[in-house]
């Protein structure tokens, strides 16, 4: 199996009890059945614990029970996991030991990467500008079977292809501007057609009808909205103090990794509309990094980790919002 990777992903590594943020509050945390079966086998105090916080969702799933806070249960006063502590990390659920990796699978291959919900991942993806890159392994397997899915694979070599000039374009040392008009024009004579990107208050307009993650993004969201006009005189300014050409291409290209291939499961017919998603995508986290400047004068890396996480929490880690964005109500 040819598997594909962001060059940052064997460095990544999880902070745990350093993080700011954390994974297991406010989410719900899904106990596959192979490890509730473990929890059945595990003895004394701490394994009647688990099965006490174990229960099921509407949709008849085993979870674990978050607390009045929306903490995992498991999630100590310290922010250590007391599975870990008491267990190992082989007592952990499917979904704990992976998180924030994600796999989309295109038959003879698989791309793997880390999750910008994460602050960590964020790091490693924003602390220097240099081009993002994607590593290649088993691409010498020879194979002998035809993939199950012929078309479905056929359909991702061809957006590959397509993606891999994207790439080579986010690379280059062109203005950002000047790159967005060539990965257009790229888009367009794949799919044959005139495409228009979403303007500010398009993408605005369509963030506003997402499902929001909590009351933060909510009040977050039209502090932005409601001042956007008087932020967005001050973009010149930003671009020229923060010098973002290069971060804002690094953060695009691994949008597009995540999210444009995709369209092979739809027979590459969304095609304009995943790559409008993409390039949307990135012009808001620029518009809050617009705002935090505008607010403190200054754009540090913990700014931008913020922004980009703040995203990714509320737009791709719900695939009611990526649906409404890319398809439409």
């Amino acid at each position: 199996m040819i598997t594909i990777k962001p060059d940052f992903y064997k460095n990544f590594k999880c902070i745990a009890d350093k993080c700011t943020d954390s994974c297991c509050v406010g989410w719900e945390i899904i106990v596959d059945s192979e490890t509730s079966e473990k929890y059945e086998d595990i003895k004394g105090d701490f394994g009647e614990k688990i099965r006490m916080n174990l229960v099921k969702d509407e949709d008849n799933e085993i979870c674990f029970k978050l607390d009045e806070k929306e903490r995992c249960p498991f999630l100590n006063k310290n922010n250590l996991c007391d599975i870990i502590i008491n267990c190992g990390e082989d007592a952990l659920c499917s979904i704990c030991t992976e998180h924030p990796r994600f796999y989309n699978d295109f038959q003879k291959v698989i791309e793997c990467g880390l999750g910008l919900c994460c602050e960590e991942v964020c790091r490693l993806l924003l602390e220097t500008d240099k081009p993002l890159k994607y590593i290649t392994e088993n691409e010498d397997e020879v194979f002998t079977e035809q993939p199950i899915d012929k078309e479905l694979y056929e359909n991702y070599t061809g957006l590959y292809n397509i993606r891999e000039e994207l790439f080579e374009v986010l690379n280059s040392d062109k203005d950002f501007d000047d790159k967005i008009l060539l990965l257009k024009a790229i888009i367009e004579q794949a799919v044959n057609e005139k495409i228009v990107l979403d303007s500010d208050s398009a993408i605005l307009s369509g963030y506003e009808k997402t499902e929001p993650i909590n009351e933060e993004w909510t009040e977050y969201f039209y502090s932005l909205k409601d001042n956007i006009n008087d932020y967005l005189k001050k973009e010149k300014p930003f671009d020229e103090a923060t010098n973002g050409n290069k971060i804002y291409s690094k953060i695009l290209s691994y949008i597009i990794f995540r999210h444009l291939s995709n369209s092979a499961y739809s027979n590459n017919e969304g095609l304009k509309d995943y790559f409008n998603f993409c390039v949307s995508a990135v012009r808001f986290i620029k518009l809050c990094d617009i705002k935090i400047y505008c607010e403190t004068n200054t754009l540090t890396l913990k700014d931008r980790i913020e922004n980009v996480k703040r995203w990714s929490k509320q737009i791709e880690y719900s695939d009611l919002n990526v649906e409404l964005l890319i398809f439409g109500e």
